[in-house]
């Protein structure tokens, strides 16, 4: 079952709910809205709080969590809320069996997910006089798709609200962008991020605060950083300073060790990377202490800002670059050995 559906319950996003709250409470609900910002920071849960206050038997600024339209919406059974998604999407969360598909699970929402939605929206809401449609992933729509959609999200049916949720809003169309109410959903602060790990996954103080801090302020990244990822880091770490350019086979070992369970990992420990260059940098600068997120590695990081803080930037661009080229489907081993090589032997350009 879906947690309950309240704007009012929703934590970390203070703007994005004042702003849906005071369109309800004056009754000037727009019909399109873009929920725009990282993932993993509530933007879906908003979205279906927000379609749970339009559907609500009580018509207030919020749900109320307790009549008969509130908790179809919580079970996720509201006849008047269609929630769209890509296949992969809806087969990882067991929404649709992959047996059932002809094909590879697209990650995109397709155009025909589009026109075989449109009809339905032609007909009359079943219960109340709204009808609210949730696009998940509206960013993985293509031109075409998105094309396809424009009518509707000019001349929606009466009584529809439409939420296109989007972790890169930039990436839609002007003519989509503008003919939608932009909500901003920020990063969610790191100490609030930490709790929630720690009490959801019963591990320590400064493993949460690290996990909060690898994932950008993103609970659902978080969440799904594991213990191991975590202990490796100070083995990784270890070995990246303990590099030379004089024997360049301790690199080409931390390259595989960095590469070998797959890309998702590598671009994890490229994070970690990262972070700890940064945290390199701010002791360089004589920051403090409570602002370094790898504190339990505080004698690597304080051997490492001898170099000082502009070859520690230097470092995290590096990383960043290579993290953005694995994302971008290039050969993880052979990005990772570059950068090394780079961070090693400075004259080397990645």
């Amino acid at each position: 079952m879906l947690p309950p559906v309240k704007l009012s319950s929703i934590a970390g996003q203070s703007r994005a709910i004042a702003q849906l709250q005071s369109s309800l409470r004056h009754r000037r609900v727009h019909h399109a809205w873009l929920f725009a910002g990282p993932p993993g920071v509530g933007k879906e849960t908003t979205a279906r709080a927000f379609a749970a206050a339009l559907l609500c038997g009580e018509g207030g600024e919020d749900a109320c969590g307790a009549c008969a339209a509130c908790q179809k919406v919580e079970r996720g059974v509201h006849p008047d809320l269609l929630v769209l998604m890509p296949e992969a999407e809806a087969v990882a969360r067991k929404l649709l069996a992959r047996e059932d598909l002809p094909r590879t699970p697209s990650r995109d929402l397709k155009i025909d997910q589009i026109r075989q939605m449109e009809p339905l929206l032609h007909h009359a809401p079943l219960e109340g006089g709204r009808r609210v449609v949730i696009l998940l992933q509206a960013d993985s729509l293509n031109v075409a798709a998105q094309n396809a959609f424009l009518k509707t999200l000019e001349e929606p049916p009466e009584g529809t609200h439409i939420v296109l949720v989007a972790d890169a809003g930039d990436a839609l169309l002007p003519t989509i962008r503008s003919r939608c109410v932009r909500v901003p959903f920020a990063p969610l602060p790191l100490d609030f991020v930490a709790e929630r790990v720690a009490a959801e996954q019963g591990v320590d103080r400064e493993a949460a605060r690290l996990a909060a801090a690898l994932a950008g302020g993103s609970l659902g990244a978080a969440l799904q950083i594991s213990a191991k990822s975590l202990e490796d880091r100070a083995r990784i770490l270890a070995a990246l300073e303990a590099l030379g350019p004089a024997d360049l086979r301790p690199l080409l070992a931390l390259a595989e060790a960095i590469t070998a369970d797959g890309r998702e990992s590598a671009e994890l420990r490229l994070d970690v990377i990262a972070l700890f260059y940064r945290d390199v940098a701010l002791a360089a600068e004589g920051v403090s202490p409570e602002r370094i997120a790898n504190r339990d590695l505080r004698g690597l990081i304080d051997a490492a800002a001898a170099r000082g803080a502009e070859e520690a930037l230097r470092r995290v661009r590096l990383a960043e670059k290579a993290r953005g080229a694995i994302a971008r489907h290039a050969n993880a081993r052979l990005a990772v050995e570059q950068m090394l090589l780079s961070m090693v032997v400075p004259e080397v350009v990645a």
